[in-house]
Order: C-alpha cells, then sequence, then structure tokens
C-alpha cells in the first residue's frame, strides 16, 4: 500500500473507529488520601481489536531502552500531518492556567514557572480530546485487547493535606534551570513502597480481592503501572532548546534523554526517576514544548503472565 494510500485509510478509521473507555470508581486504601477533594474515578481503555493502531505501529520507528533494568519506548511517526497541526494550534491556544515552580527558591529567583492545566480544563481535555490523543486511547484498547489485559488510568486526583497526585498532567515549559531540573526528579509512583489504591485481582476466585499495596512492578501475575507521555511543541521549538526528559538510576544519576520532539510520545516504567532536562538556549516565549501525560495500570487477566514481557513482545514485532 502507498504511503498516500495508507495516510488515507488512517484518515478514514478517524471517523469509523471511535474510542472505547468506561468509567468506574477505585478503592482508596490509604487515610492520607481520604479527603473530600480526592477523586477515586478510574477509566477503563475497554480491550477491543481496531485497526488503526496496528496499522500506526507498522509505520512508527519505535527505540526501546532499559534504565536500571526498567522499560522505556520512544515512538515517533505514529500520527499522521494533520493530527499534528491540530495538536499544535490546540497547545497554542489552551489555557495553562497553574503556575508550577520546582520549589520556593525557584520563584523568589524569578525563574519563569512552568504551565498546567488545571482541574476543569485537563476534565474538558480528556474528555474531548483532538484527534492524535484520541488514537491515543485506541492504542490502550487495541494494547489491552492483545496483552490480555485491563488498561486504566489511576484514580483521577488523589489529594492529601499539601499535594495532588493526579491521573493525567500537562506541562508547558520554557525553561528549566540545572537547579530546578534536579529538583524536580521524581517517580510517577513506587510499588515497592506501596500504592494508596486497591487494584482488583482479575483472575481471582474471591470477589472483589485486592493485590497487595506494594509488589514488584510488572512482576508476573502482578499489575504493571506505566506513563505515555505525548509532546506538542511550537513552530519555534527544536530539541536543541533542550526541555526533554530525563531517566535516572535509582542512585538519581542521569542516563538517558528522550528529546522533546514534536509529536512524539514515551511509554516508561512510571517509578523510573524522571525529571525534566534542563534547557541549552536562553528563554523564548515563542519557544515552548507541552507534554500530555497520562499514568496507566496494566492489569493482567491471568496469573501465569508478565505484562512487562508482552509489551515488549508486541512492541518489538513492530521494530524496523
Amino acid at each position: 500500500m502507498a504511503d498516500q494510500e495508507r495516510t488515507a485509510l488512517k484518515q478514514s478509521l478517524q471517523a469509523t473507529e471511535l474510542p472505547k473507555i468506561k468509567k468506574d470508581t477505585a478503592v482508596i486504601t490509604s487515610e492520607r488520601y481520604k479527603t473530600p477533594r480526592s477523586s477515586p474515578l478510574v477509566f477503563h481503555f475497554e480491550p477491543y481489536s481496531f485497526t488503526s493502531p496496528a496499522l500506526r505501529l507498522q509505520d512508527s520507528t519505535i527505540k526501546h531502552e532499559v534504565v536500571s533494568g526498567k522499560d522505556v519506548y520512544i515512538i515517533d511517526d505514529f500520527f499522521i500531518e494533520s493530527e499534528a497541526e491540530e495538536l499544535r494550534n490546540f497547545s497554542t491556544n489552551a489555557t495553562f492556567s497553574k503556575d508550577i515552580f520546582a520549589n520556593n527558591e525557584s520563584k523568589v529567583k524569578g525563574e519563569l514557572p512552568d504551565r498546567a492545566m488545571d482541574s476543569k480544563e485537563k476534565w474538558v481535555f480528556f474528555a474531548n480530546p483532538p484527534q492524535a490523543i484520541k488514537e491515543l486511547y485506541k492504542l490502550m484498547s487495541w494494547l489491552s485487547n492483545e496483552m490480555e489485559a485491563d488498561i486504566s488510568t489511576l484514580p483521577w486526583e488523589m489529594y492529601d493535606q499539601d499535594i495532588c497526585a493526579p491521573a493525567f498532567a500537562t506541562n508547558r515549559v520554557v525553561f528549566k534551570s540545572k537547579e530546578s531540573s534536579e529538583l524536580g526528579k521524581h517517580k510517577d509512583y513506587d510499588t515497592d513502597e506501596g500504592l494508596s489504591f486497591g487494584i482488583p485481582v482479575l483472575y481471582a476466585k474471591e470477589p472483589q480481592q485486592l493485590h497487595p499495596s506494594s509488589f514488584p512492578n510488572g512482576s508476573e501475575g502482578k499489575p504493571w503501572l506505566i506513563s505515555l507521555m505525548a509532546y506538542a511543541t511550537s513552530p519555534a521549538f527544536s530539541t536543541k532548546h533542550g526541555l526533554g526528559t530525563i531517566f535516572c538510576d535509582d542512585d538519581g544519576k542521569t542516563k538517558m534523554c528522550a528529546d522533546s520532539k514534536n509529536m512524539r510520545f514515551v511509554i516508561f516504567e512510571g517509578d523510573i526517576i524522571h525529571s525534566i532536562e534542563s534547557a541549552k538556549l536562553p528563554a523564548n516565549p515563542d519557544a515552548w514544548r507541552v507534554s500530555y501525560v497520562f499514568k496507566l495500570i496494566v492489569n493482567p487477566k491471568r496469573k501465569d503472565q508478565s505484562m512487562k514481557k508482552r509489551m515488549q513482545e508486541i512492541l518489538q514485532s513492530f521494530q524496523k
């Protein structure tokens, strides 16, 4: 099939294949997060054999990296040009109403803050996103079907007295100092330390049985928690500006960087220490990058399954 025919097919499948998402409620198990502001809503990407994801993966460039035994997949060329244009235009005009500083010192020094969507803005985006994000929703449903798993978001927003741990996050960045990059190093979650919510055992004989709160991430029969991060950039931005995502070993030493490339997305194990790369050029308000980050649970339907290994098998089959 010629390139133009493949693009036309992908475009036609936008209308004929629609995302399949089901709303559910998680059980909050940590007293710390049993606050009035916490929202235990989760969203399942229902298993479905969509045509579009496999077609797009065939045309994608997939790079696999390993950091301290944990997987990072960097995927380019998944989207078509019209989707890239739409997401860039959306990111240009969208409201990111929250200021984010690495810490109070960054604020005092007058460093340019990152920008993020507030709760309402995120909700509107998640419910009715640009087409590129809908294609990622369909990818999650396709993977759920191929992996014999349930793929869902984490609970929507988990609040304690000081912080919010969201299932979906955004970050619009124009500058990042080396100090703020260092201070920003974090894990999205840590299954060894324990989770604050319950994940159902899908192969359990007893109803409503939950996995233990702590477990080795992605081990056989256990859930695999991952993050999916999609980039959009302005026309003035290039990888020469820096501001990619650095991934670190368990001691916090940088081992690799995924450059912020327009319409690239990265799937990685969220318990890898990571941060935004420091800027390589002076701040330019016209040169920005946005990341859209989904924090996901891949929950096996069989006790003998390793979701980590199954993902590797699937994506390796598309590597060129």
